[in-house]
């Protein structure tokens, strides 16, 4: 019994166990959990938790490459090239016997018959700008539009640099967005192409009608490509880039729409002066006829090869009118003509650079 009472006791003061050891408090203890050995490591590809997805990594951004000089000059020996090779198609002794036979008096019309057609460009495009909320006062844009007709002559490209400073005097000189500024440009320029192609399509299907030209096979070809490119507006692009601008262009639809008029009278001017310019070379096609060909003649020349247009405008020119019976010489002087109509009027428009248009305010 005492051995028992002695045990009891024994049991009744022993020490108690001590309690299992704990990790010191930290100041962060959310920091510290995730520095655990056993946590994963970030990764965009592994969930962050049990139960999530998986976060997929963000394709990297592609960056468009900046125009080069030396494709800039590609583009330029491409002109040359292509102007190289109408001329020798041509046939250069006549070529140049035609050059000197030219009728300058008719060329002068030409280039009044032009001037006309720039004028009501450039109220057609600030009218597009109105249209689109943007201050846009005619004697203005009129003078951006010389100027840009100005750039268009220093740089090669075509139309592709006047284009872009016009967008950037629009913003910048009159204090406009420069996002809806770009915009009017884009819309006055497919504006023109769509009414050139309506206008030319118009005129061949006419002189079909009236006999001018016969039915061949070459000639409802031609018909049909015309027709096509009037549908090109509601067909979806494949490049993203054109498939965007070709939506906003039928969403803003209303400022082309108010001004069509003005649009047509620019395509029968500037036909009205590749016509006279035809017959500054000797050509005798009717006007109808010429306004029929126009199409392909004036989008070639604005397409941003070479410098001003030549060479394409003058290839275009020589296989368009050759179908009509039109000489390769006297095709090609008809474009190299109306070329150089535009590059005088971009001569004599370069005092303009230093007319302000308006202030701007910061």
């Amino acid at each position: 019994m005492a051995y028992r009472r002695k045990a009891r006791a024994r049991r009744g003061h022993r020490r108690p166990a001590a309690a299992a050891p704990r990790r010191a408090a930290r100041a962060d203890r959310r920091a510290a959990r995730r520095h655990r050995p056993d946590r994963r490591a970030p990764d965009a590809h592994l969930p962050r938790a049990s139960g999530t997805a998986a976060i997929p990594a963000p394709a990297p951004t592609q960056k468009r490459p900046l125009k080069t000089p030396g494709r800039t000059a590609g583009r330029f020996a491409l002109g040359l090239v292509l102007l190289a090779a109408v001329v020798w198609y041509a046939d250069p002794a006549a070529l140049a016997r035609e050059l000197a036979a030219i009728d300058l008096r008719w060329f002068a019309a030409a280039v009044m018959a032009s001037v006309v057609s720039n004028i009501f460009s450039a109220a057609r495009w600030a009218a597009i700008a109105r249209g689109l909320g943007l201050s846009a006062p005619l004697g203005a844009l009129a003078r951006m539009y010389f100027r840009g007709m100005t750039m268009n002559v220093l740089l090669p490209g075509a139309t592709v640099s006047g284009d872009l400073l016009r967008g950037y005097q629009l913003a910048q000189q009159l204090n406009n967005p420069l996002l809806r500024s770009g915009l009017s440009v884009l819309l006055d320029r497919l504006s023109g192409l769509w009414i050139l192609c309506a206008s030319s399509l118009v005129a061949l299907l006419g002189a079909m009608a009236a006999g001018l030209v016969p039915a061949e096979r070459q000639i409802w070809a031609y018909c049909a490509g015309l027709i096509v490119a009037l549908a090109l507006p509601w067909l979806p692009l494949p490049v993203q880039r054109a498939e965007r601008a070709r939506r906003q262009a039928l969403q803003s639809g209303g400022p082309i729409l108010r001004s069509v008029w003005l649009s047509v009278l620019v395509q029968l001017f500037s036909a009205a002066a590749l016509w006279l310019c035809g017959f500054a070379a000797g050509v005798s096609l009717s006007y109808p006829l010429m306004l029929a060909a126009a199409a392909p003649i004036f989008i070639m020349g604005a397409m941003p090869l070479g410098w001003g247009g030549f060479g394409a405008r003058e290839l275009s020119a020589v296989v368009v009118l050759g179908a009509l019976g039109v000489a390769p010489e006297q095709a090609t002087v008809t474009a190299l003509l109306y070329g150089i109509s535009a590059v005088l009027q971009g001569v004599l428009a370069a005092p303009l650079f230093v007319v302000g248009d308006g202030a701007r305010t910061s």
